[in-house]
């Protein structure tokens, strides 16, 4: 999602939204802000991930009412509106302040942000910075910037709201790159010869998420790398099975092929004999020169 800078206004205090877990909104002095009715919270969430561009009503209503809604919708919307105005500008809207955030535009509404007042936005922003010192090759550096990424996450996103149709495909987005910034961290961290410190979090996220080609991959190369040839052999066939069984589908070539060098104990599967070693087959470099990606 791209988040514009407002130009040349503010409205009131500077404010922190969170939607990466529980619903939340904080003002600089510290006060809650977040509505408690779950419409508000729902209506405020789709307003949040559309920050700086407007919300038609139409939209809103589908979110909240989906393809039942009541005949009283856009009377119900307007009234959850002015709730939220009251909840998020509170005792500093007034005359001569200006518009507040929450401003009605063109049959529709915009909730005006500013730069880093949205957690997702800040996350975005660094998972950006990562991938670009990963294709530097500054892979403890990219390994710590993705790890703070990591940390803004406080749970599921928006564990705590209801969710229609366009939230739940925003949020579907949102995870799908999350889960793509994972391995993306791992393979760093293996880059580095630490595959003692992953192979607990691999076997969990695997445990997880047993399809995920990235991830077993890195299991592989981290069990192989253990002295654990065997369960790393193992894990690829419980991939094949899975595959299989859930998709009709079968291992892809760079896993077939990362298959074959662990049966075989390539050298190159071995550790990086420093931390700036690039020796690694199963990492991101090498791997796409070779045709085996595992990050």
């Amino acid at each position: 999602m791209t988040f514009l800078r407002p130009a040349g206004r503010r409205w009131g205090s500077h404010m922190e939204f969170r939607v990466l877990g529980p619903l939340c909104v904080c003002d600089d002095d510290g006060r809650h802000r977040t509505p408690t009715a779950p419409k508000q919270r729902q209506l405020l969430s789709l307003l949040a991930l559309n920050a700086n561009h407007v919300v038609s009503v139409a939209q809103i209503v589908e979110e909240i009412w989906e393809y039942r809604p009541p005949s009283s919708a856009v009377a119900a919307v307007h009234t959850y509106v002015m709730q939220l105005r009251r909840s998020l500008d509170g005792a500093r809207r007034g005359p001569g302040r200006g518009p507040g955030r929450l401003q009605t535009r063109d049959q529709g509404y915009v909730l005006k942000l500013t730069a880093g007042e949205l957690d997702l936005d800040r996350y975005e922003q660094q998972v950006r910075a990562a991938r670009a010192t990963l294709e530097a090759g500054e892979y403890a550096e990219a390994a710590e910037q993705l790890r703070a990424a990591e940390m803004m996450w406080t749970g599921p996103m928006l564990v705590d709201v209801p969710t229609g149709p366009l939230l739940r495909a925003a949020i579907e987005v949102v995870e799908r790159d999350r889960l793509d910034a994972v391995p993306k961290r791992l393979g760093a961290e293996l880059r580095l010869g630490r595959h003692h410190e992953v192979l607990g979090e691999l076997t969990a996220l695997v445990h997880q998420y047993g399809t995920h080609e990235d991830l077993v991959a890195h299991l592989m190369v981290a069990l192989y790398r253990s002295g654990r040839q065997v369960d790393a052999l193992a894990a690829y066939h419980r991939l094949r099975a899975r595959l299989r069984e859930e998709l009709g589908t079968t291992p892809s070539a760079r896993l077939q092929r990362l298959h074959t060098h662990i049966l075989s104990g390539h050298p190159r599967l071995e550790p990086p004999s420093s931390p700036r070693s690039r020796q690694s087959l199963n990492l991101p470099v090498e791997c796409r020169a070779q045709g085996v990606r595992a990050a």
